[in-house]
C-alpha cells in the first residue's frame, strides 16, 4: 500500500470514528434533555397534586412553591427556584397527559417547552409543541413563529385549501347533474 493510500485510510478512519463519536453525543443530550423536561412535568404533576390537598388553594399553593423552592435550590440549583416550579406546574397543567408530552418533546430543548407554555390557545400550543420538534425548529424560529402567529397562517392556508376543494367539487358535482 502507498503512502498516500494509506493517508486517505486514515483520513476516512479518522472520519468515521468522529461522526460515531458526534453521533453518540448528540443522542445522549437529546436523551438528557427529554428526561429533564419529563422531569420538570412530573414535578408539576406533584405540585398540582399536593395543591389539590390543600385547604385554601391559592395561599397553600403560594407557600409551598416558596418552600419547596427553598428547600431544593441549595440542592439542586436554581432549575428548581420558584419561577421555574410555577412553569413546572404549568407544562403539567397545559400538558396533562403523559403520552403527549413523550411524543412531542423529542429535539426539543427547556426552552422551546418554556416558550410554548406562552401560547394562550391550547390548539396552537399543541401544534407549535409537535411542529417545532419534527421540524427540529430552534428556539429562535419557534419565537419567530410564534410571533408571526404561523400557526394561524397554516390553518387558516389548511382551511382555505379545504374550502376550495369543497367548493370545486361542488361545482363539478353541480355541472355533473346539470349535464344529465
Amino acid at each position: 500500500m502507498t503512502q498516500k493510500n494509506e493517508i486517505q485510510l486514515h483520513k476516512d478512519f479518522l472520519t468515521d470514528i468522529k461522526s460515531i463519536i458526534e453521533l453518540g453525543r448528540q443522542k445522549a443530550y437529546a436523551t438528557v434533555e427529554h428526561e429533564a423536561i419529563v422531569t420538570f412535568w412530573k414535578v408539576g404533576r406533584r405540585i398540582v397534586e399536593e395543591e389539590l390537598k390543600g385547604e385554601k388553594r391559592a395561599a397553600y399553593g403560594a407557600k409551598l412553591i416558596m418552600n419547596l423552592a427553598s428547600s431544593l435550590v441549595p440542592t439542586y440549583g436554581n432549575s428548581y427556584n420558584k419561577r421555574n416550579l410555577d412553569y413546572y406546574k404549568r407544562f403539567y397543567q397545559l400538558f396533562p397527559d403523559i403520552q403527549i408530552v413523550n411524543a412531542c418533546v423529542h429535539n426539543l430543548g427547556w426552552t422551546h417547552v418554556r416558550r410554548i407554555l406562552s401560547v394562550t390557545n391550547s390548539d396552537a400550543r399543541l401544534w407549535y409543541l409537535r411542529a417545532a420538534s419534527e421540524n427540529m425548529w430552534s428556539t429562535r424560529e419557534l419565537d419567530r413563529n410564534i410571533a408571526t402567529q404561523y400557526f394561524r397562517a397554516v390553518f387558516h392556508r389548511h382551511t382555505h385549501i379545504e374550502s376550495s376543494k369543497h367548493k370545486l367539487s361542488h361545482q363539478k358535482f353541480s355541472k355533473f347533474v346539470i349535464a344529465m
